[in-house]
Protein backbone atom coordinates (compact mmCIF):
# COMPACT_ATOMS: atom_id res chain seq x y z
CA UNK A 1 0.00 0.00 0.00
CA UNK A 2 1.09 3.37 -1.01
CA UNK A 3 1.45 5.53 2.27
CA UNK A 4 4.08 8.43 0.45
CA UNK A 5 3.65 10.55 -2.43
CA UNK A 6 5.20 13.53 -3.92
CA UNK A 7 2.48 16.24 -5.52
CA UNK A 8 3.51 18.70 -8.34
CA UNK A 9 1.29 21.62 -9.23
CA UNK A 10 1.16 22.60 -12.96
CA UNK A 11 -0.70 25.89 -13.79
CA UNK A 12 -2.88 25.27 -17.39
CA UNK A 13 -2.31 29.03 -18.23
CA UNK A 14 0.44 29.78 -19.52
CA UNK A 15 -0.08 27.12 -22.29
CA UNK A 16 2.73 24.72 -22.78
CA UNK A 17 3.29 21.91 -25.20
CA UNK A 18 3.36 18.24 -23.34
CA UNK A 19 7.19 18.34 -23.59
CA UNK A 20 7.54 21.26 -21.80
CA UNK A 21 5.21 20.24 -19.01
CA UNK A 22 6.93 17.09 -18.73
CA UNK A 23 10.30 19.09 -18.49
CA UNK A 24 8.95 21.31 -16.11
CA UNK A 25 7.68 18.49 -13.73
CA UNK A 26 10.75 16.60 -13.69
CA UNK A 27 12.44 20.04 -12.81
CA UNK A 28 9.89 20.18 -9.67
CA UNK A 29 9.70 16.94 -8.54
CA UNK A 30 13.97 16.93 -8.45
CA UNK A 31 14.03 19.86 -6.68
CA UNK A 32 11.22 18.46 -4.18
CA UNK A 33 13.24 15.74 -3.13
CA UNK A 34 16.87 17.88 -3.29
CA UNK A 35 16.88 17.94 0.50
CA UNK A 36 14.45 15.45 1.42
CA UNK A 37 15.51 13.27 4.26
CA UNK A 38 17.68 10.29 2.40
CA UNK A 39 15.72 7.39 4.63
CA UNK A 40 11.98 8.58 3.65
CA UNK A 41 13.47 8.68 0.30
CA UNK A 42 14.36 5.06 0.54
CA UNK A 43 10.79 4.57 2.05
CA UNK A 44 9.18 6.42 -0.84
CA UNK A 45 10.96 4.27 -3.49
CA UNK A 46 10.06 1.21 -1.75
CA UNK A 47 6.75 2.05 -1.72
CA UNK A 48 6.53 2.61 -5.71
CA UNK A 49 7.59 6.33 -5.74
CA UNK A 50 4.49 7.77 -6.36
CA UNK A 51 4.10 11.21 -8.06
CA UNK A 52 0.55 12.97 -8.69
CA UNK A 53 0.70 15.67 -11.29
CA UNK A 54 -2.19 18.10 -10.41
CA UNK A 55 -3.66 21.17 -12.26
CA UNK A 56 -4.58 24.75 -11.04
CA UNK A 57 -6.02 27.33 -13.20
CA UNK A 58 -3.02 29.50 -13.65
CA UNK A 59 -0.32 31.13 -12.16
CA UNK A 60 -1.66 33.15 -9.81
CA UNK A 61 -3.35 30.26 -8.31
CA UNK A 62 -0.15 28.86 -8.30
CA UNK A 63 0.84 31.23 -6.43
CA UNK A 64 -1.87 31.28 -3.77
CA UNK A 65 -1.08 27.51 -3.23
CA UNK A 66 2.09 28.47 -2.18
CA UNK A 67 1.82 30.97 0.43
CA UNK A 68 -0.85 28.00 1.61
CA UNK A 69 2.08 25.70 1.83
CA UNK A 70 4.09 27.96 3.62
CA UNK A 71 1.18 28.47 6.08
CA UNK A 72 0.68 24.62 6.77
CA UNK A 73 4.21 24.27 7.06
CA UNK A 74 4.10 21.84 3.73
CA UNK A 75 8.26 21.64 2.60
CA UNK A 76 8.09 22.87 -1.13
CA UNK A 77 9.43 23.98 -4.16
CA UNK A 78 8.51 26.68 -6.86
CA UNK A 79 9.95 26.23 -9.97
CA UNK A 80 10.55 29.26 -12.09
CA UNK A 81 11.36 28.94 -16.07
CA UNK A 82 14.42 30.40 -17.30
CA UNK A 83 12.22 31.35 -20.39
CA UNK A 84 14.71 30.01 -23.12
CA UNK A 85 11.61 28.20 -24.91
CA UNK A 86 7.70 28.55 -24.49
CA UNK A 87 7.44 30.89 -21.50
CA UNK A 88 8.63 34.14 -20.64
CA UNK A 89 11.43 34.05 -18.21
CA UNK A 90 10.91 34.45 -14.31
CA UNK A 91 7.26 32.48 -14.98
CA UNK A 92 6.45 30.30 -12.65
CA UNK A 93 5.65 26.88 -14.40
CA UNK A 94 5.56 24.09 -11.49
CA UNK A 95 5.08 23.49 -7.91
CA UNK A 96 6.06 20.11 -5.77
CA UNK A 97 5.78 18.88 -2.34
CA UNK A 98 8.14 16.77 -0.58
CA UNK A 99 7.11 13.51 0.25
CA UNK A 100 3.87 14.32 2.02
CA UNK A 101 2.42 11.15 3.94
CA UNK A 102 -1.41 10.06 4.26
CA UNK A 103 -2.08 12.68 7.00
CA UNK A 104 -0.85 15.63 4.70
CA UNK A 105 -2.78 15.21 1.17
CA UNK A 106 -6.32 16.55 2.60
CA UNK A 107 -4.75 19.95 1.46
CA UNK A 108 -5.00 19.14 -2.52
CA UNK A 109 -8.04 16.96 -2.56
CA UNK A 110 -9.94 20.03 -4.16
CA UNK A 111 -6.97 19.76 -7.33
CA UNK A 112 -8.34 17.82 -9.70
CA UNK A 113 -5.23 15.90 -12.27
CA UNK A 114 -3.36 17.31 -14.67
CA UNK A 115 -5.13 15.83 -18.26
Amino acid sequence: MITLKQFIIVPKRPRMSVGKIASQVAHASFMGLEYEDKELIEEWKKNGMCVIVLKCKDVSQLMGIDKYFDQWGIEHWMYIDEGLTEVDMGTPTALSTGILREDKWWMLEKLRLYK
